[in-house]
């Protein structure tokens, strides 16, 4: 059915430094991104930005053809130490045009408020029901992330009865065993407040094989699985369901992934978007959507609980890190490139694979990164079908067109299925 009388939701995707910004603002799938500065987020081993960085990001988003909005995420728990330092932080975005704060202490909530920037909060939350919706609503709350734990029913009912604020859920990305994520194995594990997940420094203890033994030393479950290992969220065949249900964002999870991994994740929900409103949403494009996601990082996926509470087929139980079959090898960088002819002239260090005509490779750098296809190979002026670095030699030198533009000391990846 044709709903471009309807209004889009907003697709809010993730970066974590300006390689991901730049890569992601190139692409046009996103309505909204969000990204953490410094310590301040649920992220903070990610590479993440400065402060000093605000007002380049907020230029970067906004003066383009096409606005894409800037959130600053400061969703961690706020200690009475740090309360200046946030202030701080909350009036350089600010100053600088971001467009909104994503919190859920109530000290970030009444510095935003009083800096009057715009608030989001955070599923951190765990924002199950109207009546707390409502109590923030009356803090001037814009959006709320509800808790990952309601079903689509719950979410319809809650969006319903609301005056003014926005709703905004997850679609896609890593899910916590944990209620909403507010979990302290990894702080208790490492004996330190160092490694709190509520301060964005989890090292994930739930993805790895447990053993379970009581005080008088008797195994009670041990069958080398990983029982707590969440499936990833995967909502592409669903996308016409939540915004039926009048869900105002949907949101990608994964400021510590790679690059490719968010471009590949916003363009396939960027397309399920404008498929429904173009009425061309169908099945095929769901299992084309979902091929494609599958290439990306992921530990299998499931979807969450929008409509059941997951069970144990909703966990991962083998495998502690990606199950795709997909895989980014590195070949080599970039010497120069010629923008008259598109070439550029390679040295390729990895002699396990062939660089083909057709090839699909991956360029990055730290202004650069394109998935992009070979189109001419030339090696010592001569034309080339496929080329190979032969092991014990000296690295490769060979000249290849390609679509997109590079620079000098870009690298160069070829994605390989096992």
């Amino acid at each position: 059915m044709n709903k471009n009388n309807e209004r889009f939701p907003e697709l809010l995707v993730p970066v974590q430094d300006w390689s991901g910004l730049k890569a992601i603002l190139s692409t046009e799938n996103a309505d909204a991104v969000y990204f953490g500065v410094q310590e301040y987020n649920m992220r903070a081993q990610a590479k993440n930005f400065t402060i000093q960085d605000l007002p380049e990001i907020s230029n970067h988003c906004h003066n383009r053809d096409r606005l894409v909005k800037a959130y600053l995420a400061t969703n961690i728990l706020i200690y009475d130490s740090e309360l200046k330092e946030l202030e701080e932080l909350v009036i350089e975005a600010k100053n600088a045009g971001i467009n909104a704060i994503i919190c859920h202490d109530l000290s970030a909530i009444k510095i935003a408020r009083k800096n009057k920037i715009d608030i989001h909060i955070s599923t951190q939350a765990n924002i199950s029901n109207t009546e707390s919706v409502r109590f923030y609503e009356k803090w001037g709350t814009k959006r709320i992330n509800l808790a990952r734990e309601l079903s689509l029913n719950q979410i319809k009912s809650i969006k319903s009865q609301l005056a003014t604020c926005e709703i905004e859920c997850f679609v896609h990305g890593s899910m916590c065993t944990s209620i909403s994520g507010r979990c302290y194995l990894s702080a208790t594990i490492c004996d330190s407040e160092e490694f709190s997940a509520n301060r964005g420094k989890c090292i994930q203890p739930c993805r790895r094989k447990w053993k379970v033994i009581d005080d008088n030393s008797n195994e009670l479950l041990y069958d080398g699985q990983r029982f707590l290992n969440s499936k990833d969220l995967c909502m592409i065949k669903y996308i016409p369901q939540l915004i039926e249900a009048n869900v105002d964002a949907f949101k990608i999870e994964g400021r510590m992934k790679d690059i490719f991994y968010i471009k590949i994740v916003s363009e396939c929900y960027r397309e399920a978007i404008d498929s429904y409103h173009d009425g061309s949403f169908c099945e095929d494009k769901v299992k084309d959507w979902h091929a494609r996601l599958s290439m990306a990082y992921n530990r299998g996926f499931h979807t969450g609980f929008y409509f059941h509470r997951p069970t144990i087929e909703d966990v991962e139980l083998i495998h502690g890190g990606n199950i795709s079959p997909w895989r980014m090898n590195y070949m080599g960088e970039v010497l120069s490139f010629n923008d008259m002819s598109m070439t550029a002239n390679v040295l390729i260090q990895n002699s396990d694979f062939p660089i083909k005509l057709g090839s699909e490779i991956i360029i990055r750098g730290n202004n650069t990164y394109h998935i992009d296809t070979i189109q001419k190979i030339h090696v010592k002026g001569k034309k080339e079908e496929s080329v190979r670095r032969n092991q014990g030699d000296n690295p490769l030198k060979i000249n290849i067109r390609l679509g997109n533009k590079a620079e000098t000391s870009d690298k160069i990846y070829i994605l390989t299925k096992e």
